[in-house]
């Protein structure tokens, strides 16, 4: 690389190619973002939430007692590195719905794998009203959210102000591949490092991967009435924002692939709103924000190396959980990329060999 003008060109100004790159300029690495200023970024309508135990089954998120703690100390050191919040604390209130789910809160709180993120027993008179609690809930522990659109624009200042952004759209017939190096308007770099989101499933050196991308919106509200400081989920979920504000959500639809805000989802969403509150009383649409989340198959992130080209490499596929799973994933990827230990099988992309036709 000593004859490069940079070490490492990443595409994409998302959440994985922010701190992907934060990850890099803290190694001393020469980088270059460059970005489309967010055309199709999902991190900038994604609600930033972290939950550790989700679903119907209430499983726990493999490796998150890994994942939670680096996350933490990262957002920390972004929060004083920018002087503002970024990463917001705040407990989850889960409304049980069946009595089945309430078998199964049963079992897992006994389970030791569990201990600690699964509190206390809300029974239904301490829920109701406002909530529509009648077999009670449970909390649950080390739930956050994380401000993705405050931490992208720091970041996005941050990299500009030290000559490391550059505003445009990546084309791909433009970028050269030889003589291990990449060229690229007018820079020579020793890798590129795409981070894309759900776009690169027209990556043309990345498109054999198998993505399962999801479209998600959330509403923007205000609530005349004061509800308790604390998420609440029960298949739709009402995140607090401070002032009265509140984040609904979320929309999964597989075949309408955009950035566009639906009429559709958002009656949806705001018919949710009875699952959760029994009056919810007058509220005001602030805002909708639409965004495709880039899943995988297997649920598994796509980190590492062109198979043909190993100047070239790939940093996506983190679904919903980005913002507990990026800072982990990002320190490993950079560790691999310095040669100070291989990637973990379950993220590394060779264990989709065989989907490659190159």
């Amino acid at each position: 690389m000593a004859h490069t003008d940079i070490d490492t060109l990443i595409v994409g100004q998302g959440l994985a190619g922010s701190l992907l790159a934060w990850e890099l300029v803290h190694r001393d690495e020469r980088i270059l973002v460059v970005d489309d200023e967010h055309a199709s970024a999902s991190s900038m309508a994604a609600a930033g939430l972290i939950n550790p135990v989700t679903g119907q089954r209430m499983v726990k998120t493999s490796g998150v007692d890994d994942y939670l703690p680096l996350a933490q100390q990262v957002y920390a050191t972004l929060e004083k590195s920018f002087a503002r919040r970024l990463l917001v604390e705040k407990p989850m209130w889960r409304l049980l719905r069946s009595p089945k789910e309430q078998a199964l809160w049963q079992r897992r709180k006994q389970d030791a794998e569990y201990e600690g993120y699964l509190g206390r027993w809300l029974d239904n008179k301490q829920l109701q009203p406002p909530f529509v609690a009648p077999l009670g809930g449970f909390e649950q522990h080390h739930t956050a959210y994380l401000d993705t659109a405050a931490l992208l624009a720091a970041l996005r200042d941050y990299l500009l102000e030290t000559g490391r952004y550059r505003p445009r759209r990546m084309a791909y017939d433009e970028l050269v591949v030889a003589d291990g190096e990449v060229r690229y308007d007018g820079i020579r770099c020793g890798r590129v490092i795409f981070c894309e989101g759900y776009k690169a499933m027209h990556n043309p050196w990345f498109s054999w991967l198998p993505f399962t991308p999801a479209k998600g919106e959330i509403l923007s509200l205000r609530f005349e009435q004061k509800l308790p400081d604390v998420m609440i989920n029960a298949g739709r979920w009402l995140m607090p924002r401070g002032d009265g504000e509140y984040r609904l959500g979320a929309t999964y639809e597989h075949e309408q692939l955009d950035e566009v805000p639906t009429e559709e989802a958002r009656q949806r969403l705001l018919d949710g709103l009875a699952t959760l509150l029994l009056e919810p009383g007058p509220c005001k649409v602030t805002g909708q924000q639409a965004g495709v989340r880039p899943a995988t198959t297997d649920r598994q992130p796509f980190i590492g190396l062109h198979p043909k080209y190993p100047q070239l490499g790939i940093f996506n596929g983190f679904g919903s959980k980005g913002s507990l799973l990026i800072p982990w994933h990002a320190k490993a990827f950079a560790d691999s990329l310095h040669g100070e230990r291989a990637l973990p099988i379950e993220c590394d992309i060779r264990r989709h060999l065989e989907h490659f036709r190159g």
